[in-house]
């Protein structure tokens, strides 16, 4: 399983493959990012608040706020 965060409305969905890009709240498709593989380890985004279980450091590129993520190990 995969994290996947759309970059343009903060979605943030645990699945095997790329989700569907059709129905964005923030209009037109979703833009997805692979954050990499889910885990047990939890770390948030000092950005944009995102939290997730990952494998490791979850990948930086696509923060809903804008540029990279910056991620902390919590």
């Amino acid at each position: 399983m995969k994290n996947y965060q759309c970059n343009k409305c903060g979605t943030l969905i645990n699945s095997q493959s790329r989700p569907a890009v059709f129905g964005c709240p923030s209009g037109g498709h979703h833009q997805w990012t692979d954050l990499g593989e889910s885990g047990n380890i939890p770390y948030q985004c000092s950005k944009c608040g995102t939290l997730i279980n990952s494998h490791s450091r979850p990948a930086v590129f696509g923060c809903p706020s804008g540029g990279h993520h910056q991620w902390n190990k919590l």
